[in-house]
């Protein structure tokens, strides 16, 4: 089945243009809007192709799980390594507790109730509804070179910047790295001076990004689950 864009994808298409216009308003209007204005529009661009490129990544990984329960999946869809972290960190909790309080009845207890989570090792078995965007996404959705690369290891891709930088012809983690730091300098530091070309240059990387990693994953939904769990 040949690769057919996500909904999240666009979404994510919708929301560039729509802040893209803003943009373009602000560029050519060189004389009518005073120079703090325009620099006030331009890095409110980088802070919102921020988001657009974390909600992006947050809706579609949690997309899969969703469409994985909802048509009732065998859990032999979901790759075993993020089955198997699945369970690890739902424990978390319970064995703090225990190296804190030595309780093994709390133990037990806790561990009985999560029964659920374990069929996710019987493979035969469809998918239990779970939290898995809370467990496995929802810590790791803001896009930093580190969280992309984590999230993507925990969904079965081990090297996603590898991957994106093939789909691309570009060095994906170093300009991701690059502008989460411009990102992150207007948020917590003196704003640098941004002009309306490097404005320009993080609407084509976002939308160049997004479309690699709507392609990588594609190619990993089906062959792990296979193209009817796309959405």
């Amino acid at each position: 089945m040949p690769y057919r864009r996500s909904s999240a994808r666009g979404a994510s298409a919708r929301r560039a243009r729509e802040l893209r216009a803003s943009f373009l308003y602000a560029k050519i209007r060189t004389r009518q809007l005073p120079t703090h204005v325009r620099d006030s529009i331009f890095q409110n661009c980088v802070f919102q192709l921020s988001s657009v490129l974390e909600d992006y990544i947050s809706e579609l990984t949690t997309q899969w799980f969703n469409s994985l329960v909802s048509q009732g999946a065998l859990n032999s869809a979901i790759p075993l390594s993020t089955r198997s972290l699945y369970a690890a960190k739902s424990q978390e909790e319970a064995f703090k507790r225990f190296i804190g309080l030595g309780d093994e009845v709390d133990l037990s207890a806790r561990t009985g109730a999560m029964l659920e989570t374990f069929l996710l090792f019987d493979e035969a078995k469809p998918a239990p509804a779970l939290e898995y965007r809370s467990t496995l996404i929802k810590d790791k959705k803001f896009p930093s070179v580190r969280n992309v690369e984590i999230l993507f290891r925990r969904l079965g891709i081990p090297r996603i910047f590898q991957a994106l930088s093939r789909r691309s012809s570009t060095d994906v983690e170093l300009a991701l790295r690059a502008f989460m730091d411009v990102r992150n300098a207007l948020a917590h530091e003196s704003p640098p001076s941004i002009t309306h070309l490097d404005v320009a240059r993080y609407f084509t990387q976002v939308e160049v990004w997004i479309e690699a990693i709507d392609r990588e994953f594609y190619g990993h939904v089906v062959r792990s689950s296979g193209s009817n769990y796309w959405s």
